[in-house]
């Protein structure tokens, strides 16, 4: 008895057997890429909001040195640091108001002192004197700064399990500008 014909092999190439290969790889280095792009971009967007604060207390620095118009509302014959610190802080919250709710500081969360320039206790929490005179004679610093606590959960860029470890606790800047003669 003749055996049925047997239907012709096809022979396999190798282009045939690699077809899947490439989606296998793909699915490998995937996940370092993208890890590695969002890693990218959490950094840059912390990088902003950091230069951003040392932008908005620089710029308060500087408002506090200008005549505030919160001493002309309040009918005041010259501007006291009082009325200083609360232009200062108003111009540094404004400078600051495109960030995202918990991030955005409020005027009572920036801090404002000025102390002798000779002070080597002075620190931005140090309480502020109102009846500080500042000449050549005795020159003063002015100090504003702000702090975003737990920065971390509050990204503008959330954070993957795990690239958590990047993003930085807090963000502080600091801003101090020599006052060397009488405030006008």
């Amino acid at each position: 008895m003749i055996a049925p014909p047997r239907p012709p092999r096809h022979r396999t190439t190798r282009r045939q057997l690699q077809r899947g290969v490439y989606a296998l790889e793909w699915a490998i280095i995937f996940p370092v890429f993208f890890a590695l792009l969002y890693a990218i971009i959490c950094y840059g967007l912390t990088f902003l909001v950091r230069e951003s604060m040392q932008f908005a207390v620089e710029e308060g620095a500087r408002a506090a040195l200008r005549h505030p118009s919160t001493a002309t509302l309040a009918g005041a014959p010259a501007p006291t640091w009082t009325h200083r610190s609360t232009e200062a802080r108003q111009t540094a919250a404004q400078a600051l108001g495109w960030l995202p709710a918990g991030l955005q500081p409020s005027a009572s969360d920036i801090t404002f002192t000025v102390c002798r320039l000779n002070d080597t206790a002075c620190t931005p929490q140090t309480a502020l004197d109102t009846t500080l005179v500042c000449d050549m004679n005795m020159p003063c610093v002015v100090l504003v700064s702000y702090q975003i606590d737990d920065y971390a959960s509050n990204a503008i860029a959330p954070a993957i399990p795990g690239l958590g470890l990047i993003l930085p606790a807090t963000l502080d800047a600091h801003a101090s500008i020599l006052v060397d003669r009488r405030m006008l």
